[in-house]
């Protein structure tokens, strides 16, 4: 059985979802605005500065994924405390990621495959491979390795075991491959001591973050590309998060909670890492947010008003596609691409038409098709809630 002891708050973190749905928003925003792009730019012209403002922003988007490991820290963390409160074995815990994970991930896999091959047997290449989006590879330029990496999702550390060079067939995969490492590492905690779950996970933090920093001050950090060494730190802010939220339990314990994404936060902006200062911003946010959503809750009981009357519409929608997250995430990119260059086709070619309306238009039609992705597909393999293990004696 693993630790007992009681957490100091419900887990559950309400404003959660709707992180999720700014971070597939902003990935998705990202992708459409490949339309516009420093092509653009060119000082001769009077709008120069806004126009640059215009490109900035639609790349600063790409920020969405660290945000997506912080959240995926914080989340793993609260699966893999729960399956040791419960008595459950990592294997559980295992089973449940990779149901979670890949039948969702294989179904739009092969909706690349479909929409690309379609394509290329209608002789409209042009729309997976244009130069108004990223372009998606036809299915038969990878090969046998490339494909089985992508099936696995190890893709962007294969090729430093076999097999040639790596190919992440639907471009934003790459994210999964790593998130499937940080899964692998917190099942090992939990199959090699449950007890002491939090304990091994600092230590293999700090171990980790020492080969980081040793690698890139030997010049060798392009040695370690595709592994979990390269963004592990982000995901340990969710862990970090978590634990000074729901398991610190004295003032000491909820400060050092605390001083690791400030740490963190100093060493990236000193370093220019930006995806990690935002990282370890958000990180402190989300433990502010925690805490002050904490003394705003009224007690239950205390108001009759109905919670979906008072709340924004575009915080339900916000909450609606936090909920889908994961559709969004997988299957937006064949909207995105083929979108882009079929309306400059129609005519959106100048600056500003692309960026108020393409953009725009191909960012609502990808997440409108990615619901219809979610209700088809990934809502099959939602996990149920687990339940405690039959108790035995230690």
């Amino acid at each position: 059985m693993g630790d007992a002891s009681p957490l100091v708050r419900d887990p559950r973190y309400r404003s959660l979802d709707l992180w999720r749905g700014l971070a597939c928003l902003m990935v998705v925003v990202h992708h459409a605005g490949f339309i516009v792009d420093g092509r653009d730019l060119s000082p001769l012209t009077n709008d120069h500065a806004w126009r640059a403002l215009a490109v900035g922003f639609f790349k600063r988007m790409e920020l969405g994924v660290p945000l997506f490991f912080v959240i995926s820290g914080y989340c793993i963390a609260a699966s893999a405390d729960l399956t040791r409160r419960k008595g459950l074995s990592p294997w559980t815990f295992l089973v449940r990621r990779v149901r979670r994970i890949y039948p969702p991930y294989w179904a739009a896999l092969a909706l690349f495959v479909v929409f690309c091959g379609s394509l290329d047997l209608a002789g409209l290449s042009r729309f997976h491979k244009g130069d108004h989006a990223l372009e998606l590879a036809s299915p038969g330029e990878l090969n046998l390795s490339q494909w089985v990496g992508n099936l696995t999702l190890t893709e962007s550390w294969r090729p430093h075991v076999w097999g040639s060079y790596e190919s992440i067939y639907t471009r934003i995969a790459w994210s999964l491959c790593y998130e499937e490492q940080f899964y692998a590492l917190c099942f090992l905690a939990l199959l090699i001591a449950p007890k002491r779950l939090y304990a091994i996970l600092t230590t293999a933090t700090a171990l980790i973050l020492l080969i980081r920093v040793a690698a890139w001050d030997s010049g060798g950090i392009g040695g370690l590309s595709g592994t979990f060494v390269i963004f592990w730190h982000q995901f340990a802010l969710g862990l970090a998060v978590y634990y000074r939220l729901n398991v610190a339990a004295t003032p000491l314990a909820r400060r050092i909670g605390e001083i690791v994404p400030i740490g963190l936060f100093g060493v990236a902006a000193a370093t220019g890492d930006t995806s990690s200062a935002v990282a370890s911003a958000f990180a402190l946010i989300l433990i502010a947010l925690r805490l002050w959503e904490d003394r705003a809750s009224p007690a239950s009981g205390e108001t009759n008003e109905r919670p979906e009357r008072r709340t924004p519409f575009w915080i339900r929608g916000l909450h609606a596609c936090g909920v889908r997250c994961y559709s969004i995430y997988l299957a937006h990119l064949p909207v995105c691409v083929a979108g882009n260059l079929l309306m400059y086709e129609w005519g959106f070619r100048s600056f500003w038409s692309r960026v108020w309306v393409v953009a725009p238009t191909v960012s609502c039609v990808a997440v409108a098709f990615c619901f219809g992705f979610f209700e088809v597909v990934e809502r099959r393999f939602l996990n149920p809630p687990a339940r405690p293990a039959r108790q035995t004696s230690d």
